[in-house]
């Protein structure tokens, strides 16, 4: 699944979100369900890294996260 950093943690919020809003989840099913949601976090994590990284490879990061300072919208 390629999802750029800010997909990435709105699909963590969402699975969150999906656990908490069920009381009838099974225990496997709410544990798949957050190890999923902690998955997403850890790559919108690394997203957040790549385009603040000042490192040699930070391009290659960039590439990786699969977004750039040229796919920001202007502030």
């Amino acid at each position: 699944m390629a999802l750029s950093g800010p997909a990435h943690y709105a699909k963590a919020d969402e699975l969150l979100a999906t656990i908490e809003a069920s009381s009838y989840l099974t225990h496997e099913t709410e544990t798949t369900l957050a190890t999923r949601a902690v998955a997403h976090a850890v790559l919108a994590a690394a997203a957040a890294t790549a385009l603040s990284s000042a490192t040699l490879d930070s391009r290659a990061w960039q590439e990786t996260a699969g977004t750039r300072y040229d796919d920001l919208p202007p502030a």
